[in-house]
């Protein structure tokens, strides 16, 4: 009984240090812009991986979306990229856990929230 735990167990370290699809480490992140000694970098690696068989990735060039602070939880985005109620825009609260409301209209965004929270959107469709 013994030999079959030893084995099961050395399969299963295989399997679990193969897991890895020959891919090392990924590189440290960079300092974000602002802080002191950085530089504006921006990555254009995709990485994706799965146990369940092949990732599809794609990347779209996202010009619409940006980041924008509530003042007494509200703000408005102008922006002629906005075209109507049938964008798909999504928003999340970048500074806690709070609900967000965002309305695309024709040239603008609204966007509704708690007090002075940080927002960031982007319209995908």
């Amino acid at each position: 009984m013994k030999t079959g735990t030893t084995i099961v167990g050395a399969l299963s370290l295989f399997a679990l240090l193969g897991s890895g699809c020959g891919r090392g480490p990924h590189p440290d992140v960079p300092q974000r812009p602002g802080e002191a000694s950085s530089k504006v970098n921006q990555s254009r690696d995709i990485i994706a991986n799965s146990f369940f068989g092949g990732v599809n990735v794609t990347a779209m060039d996202l010009g619409c979306a940006g980041r924008v602070q509530l003042a007494q939880g509200a703000a408005t985005v102008k922006d002629t990229c906005f075209t109507g109620d049938t964008n798909i825009v999504l928003c999340t609260d970048a500074s806690s856990a709070n609900a967000v409301q965002c309305t695309a209209s024709d040239g603008k965004l609204e966007l509704a929230g708690n007090g002075s929270d940080q927002i960031n959107y982007a319209r995908v469709r």
